[in-house]
């Protein structure tokens, strides 16, 4: 089995962490259980630069350490819609730098440069050096494909048939995205889009399956259907995003899609625009039932569970840290805490945050859906009576729905 996230931000992209290296991503990543890393901002001379100089190129694949990494990138187009390239090899990417340039004022400073040219001319470029390519984030309100445009047709024309997969991002999961005909032939990715390289944010969504080989040409015939086959998505619950329910931009009050067209999309409490919520937007777009799909485990890193569990306001703080590095020391790599321990064993290092872990695992968890730019909120309570209690008392929040 191989772990893989294909989504992150090297240190010259705007909001990442200094600390985006290559040699700190590759000790995060083997500490988060990750096999293969996507390098992102690739098309970056400066990250170019550094990631040439801190792996070392072999046949399909970057290599750092124990880690393997694929020259990715995620550009905006003239829409504001992103895209997300993965290229199979180091000189590929100089070539299309070339074809890149010639479209982009800012592709030398920026790590996810701005190509003037829509999502069609984007995939031709990209096919025409032989990368993968796919909408990026598929879901957010601002910077992605639904958030433009009703259709992959609308956004990518007649390259259409030439997309290689759908990153759901952190707004949605797989029985969201395959209410949507279109995307019945295109595999699901859930990837990080990390800003920093600690735990928390690196492999926060990851994907795992079966590769024919760890490299460019294995993930190929992954998306191709040729050989291997993918296994499981794990990420955030789309619930705990921003943008999940229809709400108020500015007080967060959430409303159904029903209550927010009947109020002209306006605030009953303040007056300010109400933000159609991903819920309602995939809705809106749905054309059939959740079709079948690989598992999808709602499953936050490792340190934002302790973090819940003890009430803290940052996976970063002593506390928590401390008992990450206690389950980490004694039972290895986070993945395999999160997804593969026996909840058993987990408790007799830590008996709170195993059953924690149990709870999300079983999908026990309160969850109060965020909406209008505010995130959502995990309630994690002792026994299934006082979930009950909760979930009457918030269920107009839970629902979406607006508070008389």
């Amino acid at each position: 089995m191989t772990d893989f996230d294909l989504h992150i931000h090297g240190k010259h992209s705007g909001g990442v962490s200094p600390e985006m290296e290559i040699p700190i991503i590759a000790e995060e990543a083997e500490k988060k259980g990750l096999d293969i890393v996507g390098t992102g901002d690739i098309l970056n001379p400066k990250w170019l630069r550094h990631v040439k100089e801190e792996t070392v190129e072999k046949n399909g694949y970057l290599k750092h350490g124990d880690i393997k990494f694929l020259p990715t990138t995620e550009v905006e187009d003239e829409n504001r819609i992103h895209h997300l390239i993965i290229f199979p090899k180091l000189e590929t990417v100089e070539k299309a730098y070339q074809d890149f340039q010639e479209l982009s004022d800012d592709i030398r400073r920026e790590g996810r440069p701005r190509i003037k040219a829509d999502g069609e001319k984007i995939v031709e470029i990209a096919k025409k050096h032989d990368c993968l390519i796919g909408p990026c984030h598929a879901f957010t309100p601002y910077t992605a494909i639904y958030g433009k445009k009703d259709s992959l047709k609308e956004c990518y024309g007649n390259q259409v048939e030439n997309l290689d997969f759908l990153e759901l991002g952190l707004s949605a999961d797989s029985k969201m995205a395959s209410k949507i005909s279109a995307h019945k032939d295109l595999i699901f990715l859930s990837n990080s889009d990390a800003h920093s390289p600690w735990p928390h944010r690196l492999g926060r969504e990851f994907n795992r399956a079966e590769l024919e080989e760890e490299s460019f040409e294995g993930l190929k015939k992954l998306f191709e259907e040729k050989a291997g086959e993918l296994n499981l998505n794990v990420g955030l619950d789309p619930r705990e995003g921003k943008y999940h329910c229809s709400a108020c931009n500015s007080c967060h009050q959430k409303y159904s899609v029903k209550e927010a067209k009947d109020f002209d999309w306006s605030c009953q409490e303040c007056s300010e625009t109400i933000k159609k919520g991903v819920k309602d937007r995939v809705n809106e777009l749905s054309d059939r039932e959740p079709g079948y799909r690989v598992d999808y485990l709602h499953l936050p890193p490792l340190a934002k569970i302790i973090q819940y569990t003890v009430g803290h306001a940052s996976p970063t703080t002593k506390t928590v840290q401390k008992r990450y590095k206690a389950l980490n020391e004694e039972f290895g790599a986070e993945i395999d805490i999160l997804v593969e321990k026996d909840i058993q064993q987990l408790a007799q290092v830590d008996r709170e945050v195993a059953e924690s872990i149990r709870k999300f695992r079983n999908d026990e968890i309160v969850m109060i859906p965020g909406g209008g730019g505010e995130y959502g909120e995990r309630i994690i309570l002792e026994d299934n009576k006082e979930k009950e209690k909760v979930m009457e008392k918030k269920k107009d929040e839970i629902n979406c729905c607006y508070r008389n």
